[in-house]
């Protein structure tokens, strides 16, 4: 056992007391156990894990090392007062932006003033403020965070602090953490302070060590030992500390606290909660052997005599925050530092330089637009930049808080953007005061928008500075506003530019000026404008607020005020006033129209009652999903946008004999539509026979077979021939198939028109599908196939008797001009009709457009009437030729007629 641990040590030796080291001596010897240093084994793995540890360790000394490389950089210098200066550094690096901001001082001048400043009344650390807010409360014109402090006792430093020449928080009892000091003759300090006092029995023998002055719980080193601060310790809280004392503790037993006004003992204290701590007194607070020594040596009303001193410069000092790591001495980074908080983050620090005349107040940002330093990176910065002599690391993270009174403002502000999102309420800052007398106005900073939209009004504001670089007050109706340099005017303070490019506008009042350079966006860089709502859908008599923006062509966005925009309302929508849209009290649907420097953005309009579903429908037509049913609307029925309502169909009890209901709908438009109604539905079949289901529109009471096809995906498709109410049937019970049918080609065409009701047979039970058709029958199938009402009360105007049972059939064809009679003035309804008049009455009945149609080697036969409709059916592909031919003049079977109409069924359903 022996032998091992002495392994452990000489290995732990070799290898150094590195943390890393440790670690890989633990993991070594745990591998090999009790192995002996003959062992080769044993010597192999040393060696090798000796090897890795001196790889890792210089690569963690080449990542400390490694330095980040400037690509460019930006520096920008405003004065804040006499003698005081805020410097802006942006750095873009290899590693990211970085964002500095240091406040140079210069302590030699007689108007500027250092000091450290304290919680919210600059006497105690009982309530705590954010830097900013103590600038403001205690005039500072600029300040900085201070000191590290404690979280879990409300927020104390940690470190001394000195408020004009009184001891507020005494050194730690420790060696690594210094502290920034101004003395009383004005030179400035950064050392490790010590403290050290006594407690003195009214005996005047018996005395005990004086632990700190207002410190919370930290870890002290004693004679190299870490320590709690509080045990066997005894230690002063005055009024600084706060309103109470700390009382006892339940990690430390029998805590005794001596309650002292004007030097004496006014009240002993065993394991008591804290106490109010007297304005003319103290709180000695102490644990074990203090305790005993507070116990065994005071009464009520003795006397007590506490007596202490911080070194270097007792009495010599003036203000003083506490820091941790010195960072640069003699103008370098400190070989090591006494303490490392690593990575890159947010960063204080207090530097000097060598004739002392100098204080920099450091701030490093971090956020988006800056990615923090490393502590190495910052000493480095500080010398390297700032020329720093000797400098200290303050508190950093979500505490870095830089703060600095614009030029002519008279209150300060944030400076650098909190690393945490928000400013941290800090114990302590060291803030920098100007104690110059009021001079003269000797300018003006013009403060406003840099970058500006043409045609846009912005406000512009002067403010004064005088000889010092103090604010001095400027009435703003004296100000005169001009445009030195670009396109724009004033009214007021008010400016408008004109066209984009760069615009130089002046101020003056009491014969001096101010002058600022701004960018104007113009018209060319702009991409776009939005409006939200995009759509807007209300109740009658509903209003929604407007919101526009203007989008930049590189992606920003700008806002305008409703009255930068010029606003037009098309359709029955209602009207806007300030901002805001008021819908009409009826139904009624448009869009608003907004339009800005050229560019112009349309929103949706639809008024309707709560709780009804509407379809709306534009020119440009519209598509939606109802239960089962897919509704597609087409372009052009609707002149302007228009509400078509939709409501479930309960089950009608009127559907013609043989049908069954499946689903149906309602579609009841609030506008006539501008063109021939109509619209095109899909819906699921779930199993049932595609042949057997049918659409109907319910039209005069009277329900009609609509155009209707099976397709795929399991679904049947339509077109209804209006707007109104639709059902979906299931035509029952077994049809009986023409007996002629059985080996003929066209069977499956002929059986899906047959059940649908489109086609019928003859009394004998044949179909006779190669007999010709006439052009009675024709137009029959026709009307039954595309659902053409049979208008009635309309005589037929030819010269010749047109059968009974065809009359309904031509009367509706006729009526949409489907078919006509010859010039004699016959129809001739039993006279087999040419494939030339399939393809004028096909035309007609689709509404066919041009399109790319084959040439017929007899394309001279078509008869000039026909020719334009051969083409558009050859295109189509509803009607087609065969070897290359037409056959205008040839007539078409049954069976051929039943294979042209399950296309042309097809065409006119399509999606």
């Amino acid at each position: 056992m022996a032998r091992d641990n002495q392994f452990k040590s000489d290995f732990k030796t070799r290898l150094g007391k590195d943390l890393f080291g440790t670690i890989l001596c633990k993991i070594l010897y745990i591998l090999t156990g009790r192995a002996k240093e003959e062992n080769v084994g044993f010597m192999f793995i040393r060696r090798i894990c000796t090897v890795l540890l001196a790889v890792l360790l210089l690569l963690c000394l080449q990542g400390q090392a490694r330095a980040y490389t400037v690509l460019d950089e930006a520096v920008s210098e405003e004065p804040v007062t006499a003698g005081v200066t805020l410097k802006q550094i942006y750095q873009r690096t290899t590693d990211g932006p970085l964002r500095v901001y240091v406040l140079v001082a210069d302590l030699r001048h007689p108007f500027v003033r250092v000091e450290t400043m304290i919680g919210a009344d600059n006497r105690s650390f009982g309530e705590v403020l954010t830097v900013r807010e103590m600038a403001e409360r205690a005039g500072a014109v600029a300040a900085l965070n201070g000191d590290f402090f404690h979280l879990k006792e409300g927020k104390h430093p940690l470190g001394m602090t000195f408020r004009e020449g009184v001891l507020l928080t005494s050194p730690m009892l420790r060696n690594d953490y210094y502290s920034f000091a101004l003395l009383k003759d004005g030179r400035p300090d950064i050392s490790l302070y010590t403290f050290s006092g006594e407690v003195i029995a009214p005996n005047g023998l018996s005395f005990y060590r004086l632990g700190g002055i207002n410190k919370p719980y930290y870890q002290a080193v004693v004679d190299g030992t870490p320590v709690n601060s509080d045990a066997d310790a005894l230690q002063m809280y005055t009024a600084a500390w706060g309103p109470l004392s700390r009382g006892a503790a339940p990690d430390l037993p029998n805590v005794v606290e001596a309650v002292v006004r004007n030097d004496s003992v006014s009240e002993i204290r065993i394991n008591q909660p804290g106490t109010a701590i007297p304005a003319d007194g103290y709180v000695l607070r102490a644990h074990g052997m203090a305790a005993a020594f507070i116990l065994d040596n005071f009464r009520v009303g003795d006397p007590i005599t506490v007596r202490y001193k911080v070194q270097p410069h007792d009495n010599e000092i003036r203000s003083a925050v506490g820091g941790q790591a010195l960072l640069v001495d003699n103008g370098q980074r400190v070989e090591r530092f006494s303490q490392n908080i690593g990575g890159k983050a947010a960063r204080s620090a207090a530097g000097i330089s060598m004739d002392g005349g100098t204080l920099y107040l450091v701030g490093v940002e971090q956020s988006s637009e800056s990615r923090g330093m490393t502590q190495e990176e910052l000493a480095d910065f500080l010398v390297a930049k700032l020329g720093v002599w000797r400098a200290l690391n303050l508190d950093g993270g979500g505490s870095t808080s830089v703060v600095a009174r614009p030029l002519g403002d008279f209150k300060p502000v944030m400076v650098n953007t909190p690393a945490k999102g928000s400013q941290r309420r800090v114990p302590s800052a060291l803030g920098i005061f100007s104690t110059a007398p009021k001079g003269d106005l000797a300018g003006l900073v013009i403060r406003g928008q840099r970058e500006v939209l043409a045609g846009l009004p912005y406000r512009y504001r002067a403010y004064g500075y005088d000889t010092y670089y103090n604010p001095y007050p400027v009435e703003a109706e004296k100000v005169v506003w001009q445009v030195e340099n670009g396109s724009g005017r004033f009214e007021g303070d008010a400016l408008t530019a004109s066209s984009g490019g760069t615009l130089v506008v002046t101020a003056k009042t009491g014969g001096v000026e101010g002058r600022l350079n701004l960018k104007v966006i113009g018209p060319e860089e702009l991409a776009a404008l939005v409006v939200t709502p995009e759509h807007i859908a209300l109740e009658p008599g509903g209003q929604v607020k407007l919101s526009v923006q203007v989008r930049g062509k590189d992606g920003r966005t700008w806002s305008l005020q409703h009255g930068n925009v010029e606003w037009e309302i098309q359709g029955e929508a209602g009207e806007i006033r300030d901002g805001v849209y008021y819908a009409k009290d009826n139904v009624a649907a448009g869009k608003i129209v907004a339009r800005f420097m050229g560019l112009e953005a349309s929103v949706p309009v639809e008024v309707a009652p709560a709780g009804q579903k509407f379809l709306w429908v534009g020119p440009e037509g519209a598509e939606a999903r109802e239960g089962r049913f897919e509704i597609r609307v087409a372009p052009g029925l609707f002149a302007e946008r228009t509400g078509v309502r939709v409501q479930n169909l309960p089950p009608p009890d009127d559907l013609p004999e043989g049908y069954r209901y499946l689903d149906g709908l309602s579609l009841t438009p609030h506008r006539q539509p501008a063109a021939e109604a109509g619209c095109l539905l899909r819906w699921p079949l779930d199993g049932q026979a595609e042949d057997r289901v049918v659409f109907m529109l319910r039209d005069g009471g009277v329900w009609i077979k609509q155009p209707t096809t099976g397709g795929s995906g399991g679904c049947i498709y339509g077109r209804v021939n209006g707007f109104g109410e639709i059902a979906v049937a299931l035509r029952e019970g077994e049809s009986a198939e023409p007996t002629d049918l059985a080996a003929h080609w066209s069977r499956p065409a002929v059986l899906s028109l047959y059940v649908r009701g489109v086609i019928s047979g003859f009394p004998d039970g044949t179909f006779r599908p190669d007999a010709a058709v006439t052009r009675a029958q024709f137009s029959v199938i026709l009307a039954n196939a595309f659902g053409w009402q049979d208008p009635g009360k309309t005589e037929l105007q030819f010269k010749d008797n047109i059968p009974v049972w065809a009359q309904p059939g031509i009367r509706a064809a006729a009526a949409r001009g489907i078919v006509s009679g010859y010039p004699d003035g016959r129809f001739l309804p039993d006279k087999p009709i040419t494939r030339a008049e399939m393809a004028a009455m096909i035309d007609r009945a689709l509404k066919l457009g041009e399109g790319e149609s084959p040439v017929f080697r007899d394309e001279g036969k078509v008869p000039g009437w026909a020719a334009a409709a051969v083409k558009r059916a050859a295109a189509a592909g509803v009607l087609q030729g065969a070897g290359g031919y037409f056959r205008p003049l040839a007539t078409a079977t049954r069976g051929e007629t039943a294979a042209l109409i399950t296309k042309a069924l097809g065409y006119w359903t399509r999606w």
